[in-house]
């Protein structure tokens, strides 16, 4: 589940725990399915490096040490937690990363589907498309590349080649802000619908960052903070995870793409 928001408030958090200039002088693995490449190599390469940055793009989190970096794809159910020295391992925690500064970092992840990579450069990131947050994502480029693609717009907003952040909840978020049916083509948006819709993509982020990440659940398995922390951005959904329209009270329809429940309003949405 977790999105540019939810990883945008790990990495922001843990720049505020003063995780910069640890070393790493040791690693747990518990599930080498994680990694790419064998335990021992992993283990070898990464101790005693320092964080000399904590970055984001797209969904991925990314631990500059250097002369190497330190990449995880959270998926559908990774966590990054810290913890004090004292803490014990509890069920999911895969790997413990532990820092000079006696804290853990825990990745937990129940279904196991995150990776976590060490990467000599990040070319491989040069396949997505504009992050959200920087200065690549403009009108401009967005309308251009727009007009050229043909599967839905939700779909295409879920396309991490078009777009580096966006996900089921933000996606369906913007297009209820926009007005937009989440079937309707690229080719059908005029250039003043797709400004909205831009627009609403940005609102939505900078809104969901604000209230710290949308946790839909109340189990340890729910997005939370580095300290076990739910976000409310819940709180604050227009149509996601709705039965009702906030607008017109009409039922919220849910329909598949891309194998995605999409929640929508058949009324407001055009």
């Amino acid at each position: 589940m977790p999105e540019i928001v939810e990883v945008e408030t790990i990495k922001n958090d843990l720049i505020k725990s003063d995780v910069l200039s640890n070393k790493i002088i040791n690693v747990e693995i518990f599930a080498t399915s994680l990694i790419n490449s064998s335990k021992d190599d992993f283990i070898k390469k990464i101790k005693n490096k320092e964080i000399k940055d904590i970055l984001r793009i797209g969904k991925y989190l990314i631990f500059d040490l250097g002369d190497l970096y330190l990449t995880i794809h959270l998926k559908m159910t990774g966590h990054i937690f810290l913890k004090n020295k004292t803490y014990h391992r509890k069920k999911h925690d895969h790997i413990i990363f532990h820092l000079d500064s006696n804290k853990k970092l825990i990745y937990f992840d129940p279904r196991r589907f995150g990776s976590i990579s060490l990467k000599k450069e990040l070319s491989f990131l040069d396949k997505l498309g504009p992050d959200i947050l920087s200065k690549k994502f403009n009108f401009k480029s967005f309308y251009k590349d727009l007009k050229l693609k043909k599967q839905k717009i939700k779909a295409l907003l879920l396309d991490q080649s078009f777009i580096a952040g966006l996900g089921n909840i933000y996606a369906d978020e913007a297009l209820f802000l926009a007005k937009i049916n989440p079937e309707k083509l690229p080719s059908q948006l005029n250039p003043k619908k797709a400004q909205e819709l831009f627009n609403s993509i940005k609102i939505v982020i900078k809104k969901a960052i604000k209230n710290g990440g949308t946790s839909l659940g109340t189990g340890r398995s729910n997005f939370s903070s580095i300290d076990e922390v739910f976000g409310l951005n819940q709180n604050h959904l227009l149509i996601h995870t709705k039965k009702t329209c906030p607008k017109c009270k009409r039922d919220v329809k849910k329909i598949k793409i891309n194998q995605r429940t999409s929640h929508f309003c058949k009324n407001c949405q055009k």
